[in-house]
């Protein structure tokens, strides 16, 4: 019995010591492959494309212009060197395409096609992708801003103009043939990947023909502009309702902040001039005559100057934002229409609507530096810089 007794404590032995050599083994297979994970990289390390973008487009980035992904801002500095895309989209209207043009070569690379009778555009939360309003077809074109292809189409009603809250929580709409603004719940980091993305919580009745829109710095209030019913609509959009109407004369048109949010300037179309209120009272405290047909706006990197384009006068007023007076005029023919400010704050492109062109002003200078040729009617422009994932 002892000499049976040795052999099972023997066997025992044996099967205990290779169980724990399995064991020991799948700890350093699991081990490998969690540590293997954990070396691939992470989405929310970084950005995809280190974004910078125009002064128009702060809504969608953070302080300094740099894309957010998952809840974090990316610290890098602004992306320069070889691996970097500067480009501008430019909106052609009756075009229904987007041009894609090198800021470098100064010369068309892509021309997209996309929706009915697109206008205004967005840079998506993350980073990734350039969302085209597409006004008469009621969709969003989806350009993926890595491959510049259309990535998807998106539903969305009436989109003449649309941006995020400060807050990121909203994508705002004015349907200009609606007469009001629709107020969406954003996915904020899965938009693409959902059918919409964007929930509908809100439709607040403006005016005739609502269309430029600026948010108070807080993202209480946002400011709309009602073009053909000549007045300018205070939204409340902690409570989804009208707040007030303001009347800044005939044909209002774009609206723009003076950095801190208590001064605002609302282009007159129809009078050639931009009404000036104060945010707090609301009172009207100035006028400044630019040229006839005033009508987009653009705000300097600084946020010390204010650029007119006046459609009707083919010329561009460059307001001096603390004085409140014109400095400036710089002549661009064939309908000067929206405009932006390219982020290192040296170039202004200003679109022709009558011109199938957009024009590029040096800023140190006042003169057109480059005619590139677009699409018919171009309207929205962005300029952005890209750091590619290479």
């Amino acid at each position: 019995m002892q000499g049976l007794g040795q052999h099972i404590t023997m066997k025992i032995a044996v099967l205990f010591s290779t169980y724990s050599r399995l064991v020991r083994g799948w700890i350093s297979v699991v081990a490998a492959l969690v540590a293997g994970l954990l070396m691939l990289p992470s989405t929310t390390e970084a950005c995809p494309l280190v974004i910078r973008a125009g002064p128009k487009q702060h809504l969608q980035t953070t302080t300094g212009g740099y894309c957010r992904i998952n809840g974090a801002s990316n610290p890098a500095a602004p992306p320069t060197g070889p691996q970097v895309r500067r480009r501008a989209f430019i909106s052609n209207s009756d075009g229904d395409s987007v041009s894609i043009i090198d800021r470098d070569t100064y010369k068309v690379v892509k021309t997209l096609p996309v929706g009915d009778y697109p206008h205004h555009m967005i840079v998506s939360l993350d980073g990734r992708y350039l969302y085209i309003g597409n006004t008469h077809s009621d969709t969003v074109s989806a350009i993926d801003l890595t491959t510049e292809t259309i990535a998807k189409t998106i539903p969305l009603l009436d989109p003449y103009n649309f941006y995020y809250s400060p807050d990121r929580k909203l994508l705002v709409t004015t349907c200009t043939r609606l007469g009001r603004v629709e107020v969406h719940a954003v996915d904020e980091w899965n938009e693409i990947g959902k059918a919409t993305g964007w929930k509908r919580v809100a439709q607040i009745p403006t005016g005739k023909d609502p269309n430029h829109f600026a948010f108070s710095p807080d993202g209480h209030f946002m400011y709309v502009s009602n073009e053909y019913s000549h007045q300018l609509s205070v939204i409340d959009l902690q409570e989804h309702k009208l707040a007030r109407q303001l009347n800044p004369g005939r044909r209002p048109v774009d609206v723009s902040l003076a950095p801190g949010g208590k001064t605002l300037f609302v282009a007159i179309y129809g009078e050639g001039r931009v009404t000036v209120y104060d945010t707090e009272s609301y009172k009207e405290i100035d006028r400044i005559q630019t040229g006839a047909g005033a009508h987009g706006m653009a705000m300097s990197v600084d946020g010390k100057t204010l650029f007119v384009s006046n459609r009707d006068a083919s010329s561009v007023s460059v307001i001096d934002v603390a004085s409140r007076k014109v400095t400036q005029t710089f002549q661009v023919p064939k309908g000067p229409d929206m405009m932006e400010v390219t982020p290192d704050g040296r170039e202004l492109w200003v679109t022709s609507r009558y011109g199938a062109r957009v024009n590029v002003i040096d800023l140190s200078t006042g003169k057109i530096t480059h005619r590139i040729k677009t699409g018919a009617a171009p309207h929205g422009v962005v300029l952005i810089d890209l750091a590619l994932p290479w």
